[in-house]
Protein backbone atom coordinates (compact mmCIF):
# COMPACT_ATOMS: atom_id res chain seq x y z
CA UNK A 1 0.00 0.00 0.00
CA UNK A 2 1.37 3.52 -0.85
CA UNK A 3 1.10 6.41 0.94
CA UNK A 4 -0.39 9.07 -0.63
CA UNK A 5 0.15 12.61 -0.16
CA UNK A 6 -3.30 14.11 -0.16
CA UNK A 7 -4.08 16.88 -2.04
CA UNK A 8 -1.17 19.34 -0.69
CA UNK A 9 1.28 20.09 -2.88
CA UNK A 10 0.59 17.95 -5.43
CA UNK A 11 3.18 18.60 -8.57
CA UNK A 12 1.51 16.77 -11.73
CA UNK A 13 0.79 16.51 -15.20
CA UNK A 14 -1.33 19.71 -14.34
CA UNK A 15 1.55 21.77 -13.05
CA UNK A 16 4.12 24.24 -14.38
CA UNK A 17 7.12 25.10 -12.14
CA UNK A 18 8.27 28.51 -13.89
CA UNK A 19 11.81 29.51 -13.27
CA UNK A 20 14.15 31.92 -13.97
CA UNK A 21 15.15 30.02 -16.99
CA UNK A 22 13.18 27.02 -17.45
CA UNK A 23 9.61 25.44 -17.13
CA UNK A 24 9.37 22.49 -15.63
CA UNK A 25 6.26 20.22 -16.55
CA UNK A 26 5.53 16.52 -16.14
CA UNK A 27 4.66 14.17 -18.54
CA UNK A 28 3.84 10.53 -18.73
CA UNK A 29 5.29 8.07 -20.88
CA UNK A 30 5.51 4.31 -21.83
CA UNK A 31 9.29 3.69 -20.43
CA UNK A 32 9.91 1.88 -17.10
CA UNK A 33 11.80 4.68 -15.61
CA UNK A 34 12.00 8.12 -14.80
CA UNK A 35 13.83 10.60 -17.16
CA UNK A 36 14.21 14.03 -18.16
CA UNK A 37 15.08 16.27 -21.48
CA UNK A 38 15.82 19.41 -21.50
CA UNK A 39 15.02 21.65 -24.95
CA UNK A 40 14.19 25.14 -25.44
CA UNK A 41 14.50 26.24 -21.99
CA UNK A 42 11.79 23.39 -21.40
CA UNK A 43 12.33 21.12 -19.01
CA UNK A 44 10.44 17.21 -19.24
CA UNK A 45 10.49 15.34 -16.70
CA UNK A 46 8.79 11.56 -17.62
CA UNK A 47 6.98 9.77 -15.37
CA UNK A 48 6.11 5.78 -16.34
CA UNK A 49 2.32 5.83 -17.45
CA UNK A 50 1.22 3.11 -14.47
CA UNK A 51 2.88 5.73 -11.90
CA UNK A 52 0.85 7.12 -9.19
CA UNK A 53 2.13 10.81 -9.06
CA UNK A 54 0.62 11.38 -5.68
CA UNK A 55 2.20 8.71 -3.66
CA UNK A 56 4.79 9.97 -1.31
CA UNK A 57 7.77 8.41 -2.93
CA UNK A 58 7.10 9.89 -6.68
CA UNK A 59 6.45 13.54 -5.41
CA UNK A 60 9.74 13.24 -3.08
CA UNK A 61 11.38 12.22 -6.35
CA UNK A 62 9.52 15.41 -8.53
CA UNK A 63 10.51 18.10 -5.75
CA UNK A 64 14.08 16.59 -5.57
CA UNK A 65 14.19 17.02 -8.80
CA UNK A 66 12.76 20.03 -9.50
CA UNK A 67 14.94 21.26 -5.93
CA UNK A 68 18.07 20.36 -8.24
CA UNK A 69 17.27 22.65 -11.33
CA UNK A 70 16.48 25.18 -8.79
CA UNK A 71 20.12 24.97 -7.35
CA UNK A 72 22.14 25.12 -10.45
CA UNK A 73 20.14 27.88 -11.40
CA UNK A 74 20.71 29.73 -8.39
CA UNK A 75 24.50 29.10 -7.89
CA UNK A 76 24.88 30.07 -11.81
CA UNK A 77 22.78 33.12 -10.92
CA UNK A 78 22.69 34.88 -7.80
CA UNK A 79 26.02 35.22 -6.72
CA UNK A 80 26.51 37.26 -9.25
CA UNK A 81 23.56 39.05 -9.09
CA UNK A 82 24.61 39.77 -5.14
CA UNK A 83 27.48 40.64 -6.71
CA UNK A 84 26.02 43.39 -9.08
CA UNK A 85 23.78 44.86 -6.95
CA UNK A 86 26.67 44.97 -3.63
CA UNK A 87 28.52 46.89 -6.32
CA UNK A 88 25.87 48.71 -7.76
CA UNK A 89 24.96 50.20 -4.15
CA UNK A 90 28.21 50.53 -2.23
CA UNK A 91 28.13 46.99 -0.33
CA UNK A 92 30.49 44.80 0.74
CA UNK A 93 29.99 41.28 2.19
CA UNK A 94 31.64 38.36 3.46
CA UNK A 95 30.28 34.54 1.36
CA UNK A 96 27.34 34.11 -0.25
CA UNK A 97 25.53 30.76 0.52
CA UNK A 98 22.55 28.91 -1.88
CA UNK A 99 20.45 27.09 0.71
CA UNK A 100 16.66 25.37 0.27
CA UNK A 101 15.39 27.34 3.47
CA UNK A 102 12.07 26.52 4.14
CA UNK A 103 10.57 29.96 5.98
CA UNK A 104 13.15 32.80 4.97
CA UNK A 105 14.13 33.59 1.14
CA UNK A 106 17.51 35.09 2.80
CA UNK A 107 19.75 35.75 5.78
CA UNK A 108 22.85 37.69 6.63
CA UNK A 109 24.99 36.82 9.46
CA UNK A 110 26.85 38.81 11.79
CA UNK A 111 30.17 38.26 9.88
CA UNK A 112 27.93 39.13 6.63
CA UNK A 113 28.26 35.98 4.93
CA UNK A 114 24.71 35.90 3.37
CA UNK A 115 22.52 33.41 2.55
CA UNK A 116 20.30 33.01 -0.45
CA UNK A 117 16.97 30.70 -0.48
CA UNK A 118 17.26 28.76 -4.13
CA UNK A 119 13.79 29.25 -4.59
CA UNK A 120 14.63 32.83 -5.56
CA UNK A 121 14.75 31.64 -9.05
CA UNK A 122 11.03 31.02 -9.05
CA UNK A 123 10.28 34.83 -8.28
CA UNK A 124 10.14 37.91 -10.79
CA UNK A 125 13.92 39.86 -11.38
CA UNK A 126 12.98 42.33 -9.38
CA UNK A 127 11.46 40.45 -6.32
CA UNK A 128 14.62 38.67 -6.32
CA UNK A 129 16.61 41.71 -6.84
CA UNK A 130 14.78 43.17 -3.43
CA UNK A 131 15.64 40.10 -0.96
CA UNK A 132 19.17 40.44 -2.00
CA UNK A 133 19.31 44.00 -1.78
CA UNK A 134 17.15 43.43 1.72
CA UNK A 135 20.44 41.09 2.95
CA UNK A 136 22.95 43.77 1.61
CA UNK A 137 21.37 46.49 3.72
CA UNK A 138 21.93 43.85 6.91
CA UNK A 139 25.27 44.26 5.92
CA UNK A 140 25.31 47.56 7.42
CA UNK A 141 22.35 47.17 9.97
CA UNK A 142 22.11 44.25 11.40
CA UNK A 143 18.11 44.74 12.80
CA UNK A 144 14.72 45.97 10.95
CA UNK A 145 14.89 49.07 12.81
CA UNK A 146 14.17 52.58 11.51
CA UNK A 147 17.35 53.26 9.71
CA UNK A 148 17.40 49.61 7.86
CA UNK A 149 14.47 50.33 6.20
CA UNK A 150 15.36 53.88 5.36
CA UNK A 151 18.32 52.31 3.65
CA UNK A 152 16.19 49.75 2.12
CA UNK A 153 13.54 52.31 0.90
CA UNK A 154 16.71 54.64 -0.16
CA UNK A 155 17.99 51.47 -2.59
CA UNK A 156 14.87 49.73 -3.81
CA UNK A 157 12.51 52.93 -3.75
CA UNK A 158 8.88 51.15 -2.42
CA UNK A 159 9.79 48.89 -0.32
CA UNK A 160 6.51 48.18 0.99
CA UNK A 161 4.85 47.71 -2.82
CA UNK A 162 7.87 45.00 -2.84
CA UNK A 163 6.59 43.45 0.52
CA UNK A 164 3.09 43.49 -0.41
CA UNK A 165 3.75 41.81 -3.77
CA UNK A 166 6.52 39.35 -2.10
CA UNK A 167 3.55 38.07 0.47
CA UNK A 168 1.93 36.42 -2.94
CA UNK A 169 4.70 34.14 -2.84
CA UNK A 170 6.18 31.01 -0.66
CA UNK A 171 9.31 29.90 -0.04
CA UNK A 172 8.39 26.44 -0.85
CA UNK A 173 6.35 24.91 -4.20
Amino acid sequence: LEEKAGNKNIVDESSIINTRFHQIRIQRHSARMVSSKTQDGKIMLYFPEKEDLSALNNQSIIKAFIVEVLRKEAKAYLPGRLQELASQFGFSHAKVFIKNMTSRWGSCSSSNNINLNLQLMRLPEHLSDFIILHELCHTVHKNHGPVFHALLEKVCGNEKLLNKELKKYRTQF
